[in-house]
């Protein structure tokens, strides 16, 4: 039954849903009902113990409490037993964990003092210690790259003694006559490209060969890659010819030109550096090949005014026209002329492999000593000093030389100008007969037609203008 009643307290009044507990004494009046259920269950239960104690006594004959009890006591005391001996088993356990756990500390302590008591030690004089190994390492640093410098140079003193002595075993040489100077290579006098016009096609491919086969040499001993590549004559290969500076180093094995195979697609066109017929028929009977022979003539020259700029060698203004044309000074000047006039320099470096007394001692003291420009220093095929590196791109990059099709349309310009001027021509044989008969036809009256008796060799006509 529920009770119904106000709090004595607050005098609300009791509601089981929506105020089922209003203070303390209607929460304690709420568990009444409970604790005299629980009352009755253990009433309920001491009643049913004593039932059964008396039906144990009536069939033994013995007070059943005590054995009961007894039997719970030992029960019990076993279970304590138990119990005690497990907590005792726990509290050594965690006693050894302690007393290790302690031990462990004692060991990082004398570590960490140890450790202390070293730091203090090395501590002492560090500072000391510390600028005499930064001065060891940069005294190091110094004699290796003196040394380095030193390689470098003797490495470009062999080079340049290499350039020289095949040039002169080429035969390349300068001959002074008065205030005048030519250049000879391989008993032949190089040119100057603007006469080529008065020149047979053998002398001008003969002496493109040789400035092509030393030029190939020299930038071998050099390391040197060129601009506009060369190809020497090889088999099925007869004469030296030389690509462009775009399709250069780009393309495998290419057939000479005017073979079967130079006409495919895909492989680029070598300029030739020879001519079979005379300048000027080669122009008028066959204009690509003769452009094309030009072009070959101005990378040719581009590329002997390139190595000598990439040496270091003045060979006049590199932005002249006719200063880079002029092949036969420029390259005796870079093989043969400028060692010459550099060869009463002191060298670059001391002759000593130690540091010389008083230099500094600091990381840069390499650098104190820069290398002078000459022969062999700049190239593509060391680290020292190469022209692959940022300096090196820097230094190419200055050049500024007439680009190779520039001087080959100002070539051509050039000898199409001086063309005209050359207004008298041999002829022989047939090419008199017809002349001759041509000359009589008209009605000459000069006497000359009929006074020349016919077979003579040696004969001229005036070219048409």
């Amino acid at each position: 039954m529920e009770a119904k009643i106000n709090c004595d307290i607050c005098h609300r009044g009791h509601h089981s849903k929506d105020r089922p507990f209003l203070c303390v004494v209607d929460a304690r009046n709420r568990l009444y009902e409970t604790r005299l259920e629980y009352t009755k269950a253990l009433i309920e239960t001491d009643q049913l113990e004593r039932e059964v104690n008396a039906a144990i006594s009536s069939e033994t004959g013995q007070i059943p409490n005590k054995a009961v009890r007894l039997e719970t006591l030992k029960s019990d005391t076993a279970a304590a037993v138990e119990r005690t001996n497990e907590i005792i088993a726990q509290a050594d356990k965690l006693r050894s964990e302690v007393d290790a756990a302690r031990k462990a500390i004692e060991d990082k302590k004398k570590l960490l003092a140890q450790r202390r008591s070293d730091l203090e030690a090395v501590s002492t004089g560090a500072e000391a210690r510390r600028s005499r190994q930064l001065e060891e390492t940069q005294r190091a640093i110094h004699r290796t790259r003196y040394k380095w410098n030193r390689s470098a140079d003797t490495m470009a003193a062999t080079r340049a003694f290499l350039c020289e002595e095949a040039a002169r075993l080429y035969g390349l040489r300068q001959v002074k006559k008065g205030s005048t100077k030519r250049f000879e290579i391989g008993g032949i006098e190089i040119f100057d490209l603007h006469a080529m016009n008065n020149l047979s096609p053998e002398v001008i491919s003969t002496v493109f060969a040789h400035v092509a086969h030393i030029l190939v040499l020299a930038s071998h001993y050099l390391a040197i890659r060129l601009p506009a590549e060369i190809t020497l004559p090889h088999r099925d290969y007869p004469r030296p010819t030389i690509f462009s500076v775009n399709s250069s180093y780009h393309h495998g094995d290419v057939p000479f030109p005017g073979t079967a195979m130079s006409g495919q697609s895909g492989n680029p066109r070598p300029r030739p550096l020879f001519i079979e017929k005379a300048l000027l028929t080669l122009a008028k009977d066959d204009p690509n090949t003769y452009s094309a022979f030009l072009e070959g003539v101005g990378l040719l020259a581009h590329d002997v005014a390139w190595l000598c700029a990439s040496q270091g060698v003045s060979f006049g203004d590199r932005e002249s026209y006719d200063d880079v044309c002029n092949i036969g000074h420029n390259l005796w000047r870079l093989l043969i002329g400028d060692q010459l006039h550099r060869r009463s320099l002191e060298p670059t470096f001391p002759s000593s492999l130690t540091p010389p007394a008083g230099s500094p001692r600091d990381g840069d003291s390499g650098d104190v000593t820069k290398p002078k420009s000459m022969i062999g220093r700049w190239s593509h095929g060391t680290a020292h000093t190469s022209l692959t590196s940022a300096e090196g791109v820097e230094v190419v990059r200055n050049f500024k030389i007439h680009a190779p099709l520039k001087l080959a349309d100002r070539l051509k310009k050039r000898l199409a100008s001086e063309a005209p001027m050359l207004e008298w021509e041999n002829i022989e044989g047939d090419e008199f007969e017809d002349g001759f008969e041509d000359v009589r036809a008209a009605g000459t009256s000069d006497g000359t037609s009929g006074g020349t008796s016919r077979g003579t060799s040696g004969w001229t006509r005036v070219k048409h203008r």
